[in-house]
C-alpha cells in the first residue's frame, strides 16, 4: 500500500529533488522493474549524500533514510516493527528506497518485546531487516508546582518520559517511585522533603537524561522579587517587596492551600468589558523596585531569563487580561484562557507554576500595552542600574469579567539557558 503525505513532500522536497539527481546519475533514470531474485537490503543511510557511507542500525521517529540494495522495485508495502512508512514510489527503484520512519512507530519504551525490523513486501517477496527505531531522551517542558510543599503530588510534562531509573531533587535526594503515563509525556510523583535547599530536577531514564529549566523549592533565594511574606511571619524566610496596594495580601492556608508564608489574591466582579480601571478593586500586584541584577546583565539576551510565579484558581478565569509590566514599558498580556479547554482556565484550587520567557514581553503598539516589538536584551526590561520594576494589571477588552478570584504568590525571574 501506497500512502501519499503531501505536507511531507513539500517539506523535503528540496532535499528528494537533489537526491533524485544523483539516483538518475547512477542509474541513467533507468527503472528497472524485470526482478532476477527476492528483494535485498544492503544496507540503510542518511538521505543527505554526504552521509551515505555511514551505514547505521538505528534511527528516530521521523528520520528520512535511503535503503540501498537489490531487487527494491515494486514495493508494496514497508513498516518499522509493524507500523506502515511513507514512501514515495516515484523515486523507488531496483535498488534504492527513500522513505519516512513513521512517527508512531514501536519503540522499546512502548513495547518491551518490540521486534526491530523493517519489514519489506514486493510484488515479487518480502523480507525482514534488523532496525531499532530509537528513542529520544527525555525532556521537561513544565512542571506542575516547582514550589510544592512535602508530600504533595507533582507531575513532569514533558516528552519520551520512558523507562525512569530515578528522578533527582535539590540536596541530593532521589525518588525511584514514578507514575507515567503510555505516551511518555507525563510523570507524576510526590514531592520530597527538601527542606531549605534549592535547585534543579533531574530526569535519569534508560535513554537519557533531563534537566528542569529552573530550580524547585525556589520561594526565597536572590532570584525572587517577592513571596509576599513579610519579616515577622512565618512560614518561609521573608522576601517582601510588596508596595502594600492593589490587591488583597494575605496568609490564610485554608483559602488557598499548599503554600508558604503570604500570597496575593485578586478578587472582584461585575467588570464590564473595555474597563482598563486595574486601579479599582483588587485588580492589580504592585512591588516595589527591587536591586536583583548587577549591570553586566544588562547586555545578556532577553531569551535567556523568564518570569516565573504560581497562580491558584478559586473559580475558572474565563476572560480579562493580567498585564504583566517590566520597567513600565514592556508588557505580557497573560490570558491562560484564552488556548484553555473550552476558553476556561481553572487550577481547581492547586497552585501551579507559570513560565513565561521574557523575550515574550512586548512594548505597547497603537497604545495596546503588549503587542508592539518584543524585548531583545535585558535592558529593555530593567532599569539602568540592573533593578527590577515589575507589577501586574487586570483588563478587560472584548468581554467582562463576573468572577476573578485568583491567588499570585513567588514571583521569580529565572536564568533558563
Amino acid at each position: 500500500m501506497t500512502h501519499n503525505n503531501p505536507a511531507l513532500h513539500k517539506q523535503y522536497g528540496g532535499l528528494v529533488t537533489g537526491m533524485l539527481a544523483i539516483l538518475c546519475l547512477l542509474l541513467s533514470c533507468s527503472k528497472n522493474n524485470d526482478q532476477s531474485g527476492p528483494p535485498v537490503i544492503n544496507k540503510v543511510t542518511l538521505l543527505d549524500s554526504t552521509l551515505q557511507d555511514s551505514t547505521f542500525t538505528k534511527a528516530l521517529p521521523g528520520t528520512l533514510l535511503l535503503i540501498t540494495g537489490q531487487n527494491l522495485g515494486g514495493v508494496v508495502s514497508i513498516a518499522f516493527n509493524g507500523a506502515s512508512a511513507y514512501f514515495n514510489p516515484t523515486y523507488n527503484t531496483s535498488t534504492h528506497i527513500i522513505l519516512t520512519i513513521p512517527s508512531n512507530a514501536p519503540t522499546e519504551a512502548t513495547d518491551p518485546k518490540v521486534p526491530n525490523q523493517i519489514h519489506l513486501v514486493t510484488t515479487h517477496g518480502e523480507l525482514t531487516y534488523t532496525f531499532v527505531v530509537d528513542i529520544p531522551p527525555p525532556s521537561i517542558a513544565a512542571i506542575s508546582n516547582e514550589n510544592a510543599l512535602p508530600g504533595d503530588s507533582l507531575i513532569i510534562y514533558g516528552s519520551s518520559l520512558f523507562l525512569i531509573d530515578k528522578i533527582t531533587f535539590p540536596g541530593g535526594k532521589e525518588v525511584t517511585s514514578v507514575a507515567t503515563n503510555a505516551a511518555g509525556t507525563r510523570a507524576g510523583l510526590l514531592m520530597p522533603d527538601l527542606g531549605s535547599d534549592t535547585g534543579r530536577l533531574v530526569i535519569h531514564a534508560k535513554f537519557g537524561t533531563a534537566m528542569s529549566d529552573g530550580p524547585l523549592n525556589d520561594h526565597a533565594s536572590g532570584d525572587v522579587i517577592s513571596n509576599l511574606t513579610n519579616s515577622g511571619e512565618s512560614g518561609e524566610p521573608p522576601v517582601f517587596n510588596w508596595a502594600w496596594w492593589g490587591a488583597n495580601r494575605t496568609s490564610d492556608a485554608a483559602l488557598f492551600p499548599g503554600t508558604r508564608g503570604g500570597y496575593l489574591q485578586n478578587i472582584f466582579g461585575g467588570v464590564g468589558a473595555n474597563d482598563g480601571g486595574w486601579w479599582n478593586g483588587n485588580r492589580s500586584g504592585n512591588f516595589n523596585d527591587v536591586a536583583m541584577f548587577t549591570t553586566d546583565v544588562l547586555t545578556k539576551e532577553a531569551a535567556q531569563y523568564a518570569l516565573k510565579f504560581e497562580i491558584n484558581t478559586k473559580e475558572p478565569w474565563t476572560a480579562g487580561i493580567n498585564v504583566l509590566r517590566f520597567n513600565d514599558k514592556y508588557a505580557f498580556r497573560y490570558m491562560p484562557w484564552q488556548n484553555a479547554d473550552n476558553k476556561t482556565f481553572d487550577t481547581k484550587n492547586k497552585w501551579q507554576t507559570v513560565t513565561i520567557n521574557l523575550s515574550a514581553f512586548r512594548l505597547a503598539d497603537n497604545g495596546v500595552e503588549g503587542t508592539g516589538a518584543a524585548a531583545a536584551i535585558m535592558s529593555d526590561l530593567l532599569k539602568s542600574d540592573g533593578k527590577v520594576a515589575f507589577g501586574y494589571r487586570i483588563i478587560t477588552e472584548s468581554a467582562g469579567v463576573d468572577v476573578y478570584n485568583t491567588a499570585y504568590d513567588n514571583f521569580r525571574i529565572i536564568k533558563i539557558k
